[in-house]
C-alpha cells in the first residue's frame, strides 16, 4: 500500500515539524494525533496469527535493536555536544542514559527521545496476547479480543490521568496505544474512500474541536497532548482528536495516490481536475514516500542534525524572538536543515548499515 508509505511518511515529517517548537497552535494540532498515527498504521500491518518465535525475533529485530543501538548513537552525540560547550548544557548522566537504554525507561536522566520503539514493541505483544487468549475463550474470540483491546486501552488511560508514573518498556504509553492498534486493525482494513465528502468536512471539524479544546484544558501555551510524558488530557477528546485527524491524513495520502496512479477512468478524472498541480503533486507524493520507506532511520537519527540546526538558530537573535513570525520561520528553517543533513545520512545507513535498522543488507 504506497498510501500507507505516504502516511508514515507524513507523520514523520509531523514529528520533524513538533521537535523544532513550531507555534502552540501547530505543536497542539500535530501532538493530537501524530505519534497515535504511528500505531494506527502499525496496527494495520500487524500479523497475528504468524508462530511466537518467529514475531519474537522479528519484533526484536526491527524495534528493540534500533532503539538500543540509536539510544547510544545519541547518547555519544549529546556527551560530544556539552562536551564542546559545557556552560550550555545540562552534563549528560550515561549511567542513566545506558540503564534507560536497556530498561526503555523514560523517566527523568533515564529518557531517550526514541521511546515509541518500546512502546510499539510492548503495545504490539499486548495485542498479541489478547488475540491469543480470546481464540483459547471461546467461538467469540474475535468479539473476546476487542474487548480485551478496549480494557487495555482504558487501563492505560486511567493510568496515565491518576498515576503518571514512567513504567519500563513504556508499558504506560503501550497500554494507551492499544485502542490506535485496534483502530488501525478494525476499519483501516475496510478502507476510507466510499464517504461523501461532507463526512471529511465533519470529520475536519471534529478533530478541530476536540484538539483546540484539550489543548487549552491542558492549560495552552508549551501544554500539548504528549504521549511520551503520558499528558493526554481529556480522555474523550483525545481519541477523537487522534481518530479524526489520523483519518484525515490518511485519506489525504490515499487520494493522492490516486492522483499519481496508473491512467485508468477514475485516475484520469483526477488528474483532469488537478492537472494544474499533477507535476507537484507527484513529487510530494514520490517524496513522502520515500520518507515512509525510510521512517524509521529518519526518527533514530533527527535528533543529531535538528540539535545541531537549533545551535545554528540560536546565533540569530531575530529567530528566537517570543512571536508566532519568528517561531514558524526558525521552525521552518530547522525542518529544512535537518531534511538536508538526513538525505545523505539515510543512504549512509541505508548501504553500509541496514542491521541497525533490522533490515538485510541488499545484494
Amino acid at each position: 500500500m504506497t498510501w500507507a508509505d505516504a502516511a508514515r511518511g507524513a507523520a514523520i515529517l509531523l514529528v520533524l515539524i513538533g521537535h523544532s517548537c513550531p507555534p502552540p497552535y501547530t505543536t497542539a494540532f500535530i501532538y493530537a494525533f501524530h505519534m497515535p498515527l504511528f500505531f494506527i498504521l502499525s496496527g494495520l500491518f500487524l500479523q497475528l496469527d504468524a508462530p511466537l518465535k518467529t514475531l519474537w525475533w522479528k519484533k526484536v529485530r526491527t524495534l528493540l535493536v534500533p532503539f538500543v543501538i540509536y539510544n547510544l548513537v545519541l547518547l555519544c552525540s549529546d556527551w560530544c555536544i556539552v562536551a564542546l560547550s559545557p556552560n550550555q548544557h545540562t552534563p549528560v548522566d550515561i549511567p542513566a542514559r545506558l540503564l534507560g537504554t536497556l530498561t526503555g525507561w523514560r523517566s527523568g536522566s533515564w529518557s531517550s527521545s526514541l521511546w515509541f520503539l518500546p512502546a510499539l514493541f510492548t503495545a504490539q505483544w499486548l495485542v498479541i496476547g489478547c488475540h491469543k487468549l480470546g481464540q483459547r475463550l471461546g467461538e467469540h474470540s474475535s468479539t473476546i479480543t476487542v474487548a480485551l483491546w478496549v480494557l487495555l486501552s482504558v487501563v492505560g488511560v486511567a493510568y496515565c490521568l491518576w498515576v503518571g508514573t514512567a513504567l519500563p518498556m513504556c508499558l504506560d504509553a503501550a497500554l494507551v496505544a492499544t485502542g490506535f492498534l485496534l483502530m488501525g486493525r478494525q476499519w483501516l482494513h475496510r478502507g476510507l474512500s466510499g464517504y461523501a465528502g461532507w463526512y471529511w468536512v465533519v470529520t475536519a471539524i471534529v478533530f478541530a474541536v476536540s484538539a483546540i479544546d484539550n489543548f487549552h484544558s491542558l492549560g495552552g501555551g508549551d501544554h500539548h497532548v504528549d504521549m511520551s510524558t503520558d499528558t493526554l488530557g481529556h480522555p474523550f477528546q483525545f481519541y477523537i482528536a487522534a481518530a479524526a485527524g489520523s483519518m484525515l491524513l490518511i485519506r489525504c495520502c490515499q487520494l493522492l495516490q490516486e492522483s499519481d496512479a496508473p491512467l485508468g477512468p477514475q485516475g484520469r478524472l483526477i488528474r483532469q481536475k488537478l492537472s494544474p498541480l499533477n507535476f507537484p503533486l507527484s513529487t510530494l507524493n514520490a517524496f513522502l514516500q520515500w520518507a515512509g520507506r525510510n521512517s524509521l532511520a529518519i526518527y533514530c537519527l533527527h535528533r543529531i542534525p535538528m540539535n545541531l540546526g537549533i545551535a545554528f538558530t540560536n546565533l540569530v537573535p531575530w529567530l528566537n524572538e517570543p512571536t508566532a513570525a519568528s517561531q514558524a520561520t526558525r521552525s521552518l528553517l530547522l525542518v529544512l536543515f535537518t531534511l538536508l543533513l538526513l538525505l545523505p545520512a539515510v543512504l549512509i545507513v541505508n548501504r553500509w548499515f541496514p542491521w541497525t535498522l533490522g533490515r538485510k543488507a541488499s545484494s
